[in-house]
């Protein structure tokens, strides 16, 4: 039962990286791009204000069941890898990537929620009201855009190194090896 609970936790936590993960990679190389070629700017502000609510929605489903997941294998952890209680958590290699890999991970969190919550929306906003015919000076468009564009590849970056840390995690000829 140990082994199917962890390979369900396994499963859980792969199934959340997907689902965060997968959407960050459309976003950056599939919906800019083509957004771009939406000539009717209401048309596309409409679309994206509906492409990025959805990806929030599926971005946050996927870290609710990275946390699930993640937290049964980190309480599991030394169980599943016959490790005695008397070892430090930081004895061992496990122990220093991951929480090298839970500051990563915060890091990113935060800088997914900066964009997803201030930067993203004030885009938006912005281009809406280019849609609408204000005035929108280009320079607080663009700076807009840097900033988002920042963001969103440092974010995919840092969910990269995320998963790499992971893996590591994942191989006991590595991780579970002492400090």
């Amino acid at each position: 039962m140990e082994n199917f609970l962890h390979i369900g936790a396994v499963w859980l936590h792969v199934l959340g990286i997907a689902l965060f993960v997968g959407p960050q990679f459309f976003l950056a190389f599939a919906w800019v791009p083509a957004s771009r070629q939406i000539q009717d700017l209401p048309t596309r502000v409409a679309a994206m204000r509906t492409i990025t609510t959805r990806f929030g929605w599926i971005g946050g489903i996927g870290l609710l069941l990275i946390l699930i997941g993640g937290a049964y294998l980190i309480m599991t952890w030394r169980d599943y890898h016959n490790i005695p209680e008397g070892v430090a958590f930081f004895d061992y290699i496990y122990g220093v990537v991951f929480v090298v890999k839970m500051i990563v991970l915060v890091v990113m969190i935060v800088l997914v929620g900066l964009h997803m919550f201030v930067v993203g929306p004030s885009q938006v906003d912005a281009m809406e009201r280019v849609a609408q015919g204000e005035d929108v000076p280009d320079r607080d468009i663009r700076r807009l855009r840097i900033t988002s564009m920042s963001l969103s590849i440092t974010g995919l970056i840092l969910t990269l190194v995320v998963m790499g840390m992971g893996v590591s995690l994942g191989a006991a000829e590595y991780s579970i090896q002492e400090f």
